[in-house]
């Protein structure tokens, strides 16, 4: 049985921060597969994006020196006429990759706010979940905000096996102190960003992203 990792996200643009997450998670899990997932309309996003094109585009070229045979980028949400919600994600993986293990792997930053998930109480029947501390958003303070009825689901990676299910694994990584709405801002005030790699910032640049002022 095969253990698939599922990484959601706007990815807009995409930066080290995620690259590092990525891969420190999958030096801990060792999964037959890391897909990221970028969204294509993602529900509680009010600012404009990149094109889906454009973001797929640089989550390529952000992931050509990883290790192909593992992490890949799927297109299921951005194929999709309706909104990226994750239960509509995990119910699409779970007839691809059925009887396969899946696992979502989600920020604390954006875990706490389970609640406001479409069908939140139904997902933890399709996946466990990777909750994934970050910058500014330890996990503790995530365990206060999420409804107390997941605390039941709630394990830590070292008491974690592969086999179980309906987990919420809480795993520590070393964390990159960047987001992609401060790199838009960076990109705004023009400034040289160590946080993306190099053919991403060069690709930004290139197409002329991120240049004009958000809602």
């Amino acid at each position: 049985m095969k253990k698939i990792a599922l990484f959601g996200g706007t990815f807009n643009p995409v930066h080290k921060g995620h690259i590092n997450l990525a891969t420190e998670v999958q030096k801990i899990f060792n999964f037959d597969k890391f897909l990221f997932i970028p969204a294509k309309l993602p529900p509680h996003k009010n600012y404009p994006i990149a094109s889906p094109s454009d973001r797929i585009r640089m989550l390529q070229l952000a992931t050509e020196d990883l290790d192909q045979n593992i992490f890949d980028i799927s297109d299921i949400e951005v194929k999709r006429d309706k909104k990226s919600y994750t239960y509509l994600t995990l119910l699409d993986f779970n007839k691809i990759y059925k009887p396969n293990e899946l696992f979502f792997v989600v920020g604390t930053d954006i875990f706490s706010t389970i609640e406001t998930w479409q069908n939140w109480q139904e997902l933890f029947k399709l996946s466990n979940f990777v909750v994934v501390n970050r910058p500014e958003h330890p996990i503790e303070s995530m365990l206060l905000k999420i409804p107390p009825k997941l605390l039941k689901y709630v394990i830590n990676i070292e008491d974690f096996q592969f086999g179980m299910s309906e987990k919420i694994i809480l795993t520590k990584i070393k964390e990159i102190p960047i987001s992609s709405t401060d790199i838009r801002e960076m990109i705004k005030d023009n400034k040289m960003l160590d946080y993306l790699p190099d053919k991403v910032y060069n690709y930004i640049i290139e197409k002329k992203l991120y240049q004009e002022e958000e809602c």
